[in-house]
């Protein structure tokens, strides 16, 4: 069928969309298409069209006599929805009960081949004193041997920042290579760190090009915490997620703010790396245009809305980059990839079910994807059906087994900095030793020492060191991703 015949394309869902989903789909639709709003030629028809499609689909037996007529559901969608639980079934119970679910979208194998989306990218190199010497040096050479490894069609610019920020390069593509390397070279470091003015200059050289057929992403590289700015900076990341522009940080060293670059990329979908070692600058720009460079869609939006008495305790987000998340309904997810899923792992907290209740809808949501053609949405509704207590569960599927155990890590040195911030230094030193323990049994030995020489640092200074506490949260973080077959 046509998008013009086919009432499902019209609202941009798929076959076997919930009420809820059809509603929700129907007044984004309207407000795109209303004559009122959209100008271009045709909208008043678009608009009946869209009228028209939500009149048959919110009707459950107008519904059901098309839905016979149409292909099964799942043949007409590129992308699909995988969920796993940690629970087969929800018991009935006198009291709240935890639920995990691991939800993964991916592209199929047949949209995998789709043309390549062109990059609109913005370095963001932090100048400010504290990066004099080796550190800027590095970062100067590495930012030069990437945009010299860029495709002919990706625009580029480069952001300078202290406590003002400057346009080495100005947004375009194919820049003359003497001119980005003498522009580059002539970086000095001086001031203090202010990041909102590198963001914002950046955030406008991005937008004189962002389009719909280009993947708009910032990289933010900086070895320091700035002072003042840092709710501007969380305004302007909502803001560029709202345009489809993510934001991925580095940290060098071990003076920045963990938690505000870790906000901040959240909010757009993008990742936060913690290095030490100089080099491996250039190992994490690579690796951020390559994942970039691999974009199914240039934009993924995920809403989730727990179902009354359902409460979202946490959401993480496994593939492509491990991230914790913010429990919220909306959520900036980036890009999606051709070759990887996107996967997120939610906590709920389900209260007591009622006694003649059989199913229980723990959440229901979509992700809007957009791409390059066209924006689309994919339905979802998370449930269990409902067994008695004394009825056993079969263990849960080894993928979300393993990220409820790693994510136990996570919690514990998460937990322990709590502990220290609310002058708990105590409590912080058993937890890590408790950490440790794990982490040993795990044969992640490595790690187990950092959890175990902090506990002794805990109990010498009653607080973390400042290179232990990242390398504990960033390697705990590190175990939620899959493991490389």
């Amino acid at each position: 069928m046509t998008n013009k015949t086919d009432f499902y394309n019209r609202l941009n869902i798929n076959t076997g969309a919930s009420e809820q989903a059809i509603k929700k789909a129907y007044r984004l639709a309207v407000k795109k298409s209303h004559p009122d709003v959209n100008k271009n030629d045709g909208a008043t028809q678009l608009f009946l069209d869209i009228q028209e499609a939500y009149k048959i689909l919110s009707d459950p037996s107008k519904k059901g006599a098309y839905d016979e007529g149409r292909e099964p559901l799942g043949t007409q969608s590129a992308v699909h929805i995988a969920t796993e639980y940690s629970k087969d079934a929800l018991t009935k119970l006198d009291e709240p009960q935890i639920i995990y679910a691991l939800v993964d979208i991916v592209s199929t194998q047949t949209e995998k081949d789709t043309t390549d989306l062109p990059l609109n990218i913005s370095f963001v190199l932090d100048n400010s004193t504290s990066m004099d010497g080796a550190r800027l040096e590095v970062l100067k050479g590495a930012t030069k041997e990437i945009i010299q490894e860029l495709n002919d069609d990706d625009i580029i610019s480069v952001i300078s920042f202290n406590d003002r920020a400057k346009v080495l390069l100005s947004s375009q593509s194919q820049p003359p290579m003497a001119h980005v390397e003498s522009n580059i070279n002539s970086l000095f470091a001086e001031g203090g760190t202010e990041i909102y003015q590198g963001l914002e200059a950046a955030f406008e050289e991005i937008k004189k090009n962002s389009a719909f057929n280009y993947v708009n992403h910032i990289i933010l590289i900086t070895d320091g915490h700035t002072y003042g700015d840092e709710e501007n900076c969380i305004t302007l990341a909502r803001s560029a997620a709202k345009l489809d522009i993510g934001i991925s940080g580095l940290g060098i060293g071990i003076e920045w703010n963990d938690e505000f670059i870790d906000e901040l990329c959240a909010n757009t979908g993008g990742q936060c790396m913690f290095i030490q070692e100089l080099d491996q600058v250039k190992n994490f720009l690579k690796q951020s245009i390559t994942s970039l460079q691999e974009a199914y869609s240039r934009h993924i939006l995920l809403e989730i809305i727990p179902a009354p008495g359902v409460k979202m305790l946490s959401a993480f987000r496994i593939l492509p980059e491990a991230l914790p998340l913010p429990t919220q309904e909306e959520f900036s997810l980036g890009i999606l990839k051709k070759d990887k899923p996107h996967r997120i792992l939610f906590e709920f907290l389900v209260n007591p079910i009622p006694e003649e209740i059989d199913q229980v809808v723990i959440a229901s949501g979509a992700f809007f994807l957009k791409r390059k053609s066209r924006d689309f949405t994919i339905p979802f509704t998370l449930n269990r059906p409902i067994i008695a207590e004394s009825e056993e569960f079969p263990p849960p599927p080894e993928e979300i087994f393993r990220a409820i155990s790693h994510l136990t890590f996570y919690r514990l040195q998460e937990k322990a900095q709590k502990d220290v911030a609310s002058g708990n230094p105590g409590t912080a030193f058993q937890r890590l030793i408790n950490l440790s323990s794990h982490l040993m049994a795990k044969g992640e030995e490595s790690l187990a020492k950092i959890a175990m020489n902090e506990a002794d640092y805990i109990k010498s200074h009653n607080n973390f060191s400042p290179t232990g506490k990242k390398q504990l949260k960033y390697g705990t973080i590190r175990l939620m991703l899959p493991e490389k077959t």
